[in-house]
């Protein structure tokens, strides 16, 4: 496997294990079964679902080793035959007739059990795919960590969002205007704004500018809190966070509004330009 999707897989296990980086371990373990009943889409692998186990590994890999724990090892399926006979076929039919509810996680688990997944048994993955190809059971419902915020301590979170302001005549004289978009990051607990700066665009660098002044003035957080833009999307802020330790938790998209304070009515924004 080339070293840059050994990356891009590793990445996305972050981006699945970051929301619970410093969750305590019952949250942790709520999360993890919620995930585990989700497909994720990974570069190489593509559609996949993963044990509660496999989560766990790769958060118990990320605290002990970092990164490059998470980036795959050697195919753990070697051995196992990848195709269903026309009896697996017909055991598989019969139990998601009879149980029409369960996670495909929850049917392997009955029929490794009842040993009818073959010596050695067909990989999970095998079966997820027959199971999704002939649509023996019905599409599980989105799952979700819901959380309250405040937190209790400074650094246990901060929440970073972009906020279109007035639009600014240039001072050379220039024709038009130029809207000026503030970015800033604010601790949850404090709400003290420990980095902000104006703009021109939401762009990663102006992120990234603001994101390395409230490092360098008031230290790592726990945790950042942003919403699912191009910029707080990118790969370099979840591969920084992931150096770093910083769990990186994005809200849903089409959610309740997300506990940005700034955006609130009443705020005094900065008023510092870049």
């Amino acid at each position: 496997m080339e070293k840059d999707i050994q990356e891009k897989i590793a990445l996305k296990r972050y981006q699945i294990i970051s929301p619970v980086l410093a969750e305590p371990k019952r949250a942790q373990n709520e999360y993890f079964r919620k995930q585990a009943e989700l497909e994720h889409d990974f570069p190489h692998y593509g559609l996949k679902k993963y044990s509660v186990s496999t989560l766990k590994g790769w958060l118990r890999a990320y605290r002990k080793k970092g990164f490059d724990a998470l980036k795959p090892k050697e195919r753990s399926d070697i051995g196992r035959p990848r195709r269903l006979d026309d009896h697996m076929l017909k055991s598989i039919e019969i139990k998601c007739k009879a149980y029409p509810y369960w996670t495909v996680q929850k049917l392997y688990e009955n029929l490794q059990d009842q040993n009818l997944l073959g010596h050695p048994p067909v990989h999970y993955n095998t079966l997820l795919r027959t199971v999704k190809e002939r649509g023996y059971l019905s599409v599980t419902a989105r799952t979700d960590v819901r959380k309250a915020y405040e937190v209790d301590n400074v650094n246990d979170l901060w929440v970073g969002d972009f906020m279109h302001g007035p639009s600014v005549k240039p001072t050379n004289h220039a024709k038009g205007a130029h809207k000026a978009i503030l970015c800033a990051i604010l601790d949850d607990h404090s709400r003290m704004v420990t980095g902000h700066a104006f703009s021109a665009s939401e762009t990663i660098s102006a992120l990234s500018l603001v994101l390395k002044e409230a490092f360098l003035t008031y230290g790592i957080p726990k945790r950042l809190y942003v919403d699912n833009g191009p910029s707080f999307s990118s790969e370099l802020l979840a591969r920084g966070c992931a150096m770093a330790g910083i769990s990186l938790i994005h809200s849903k998209p089409y959610d309740s509004p997300s506990p940005f304070p700034f955006r609130s009515p009443g705020r005094h924004h900065p008023s510092r330009t870049q």
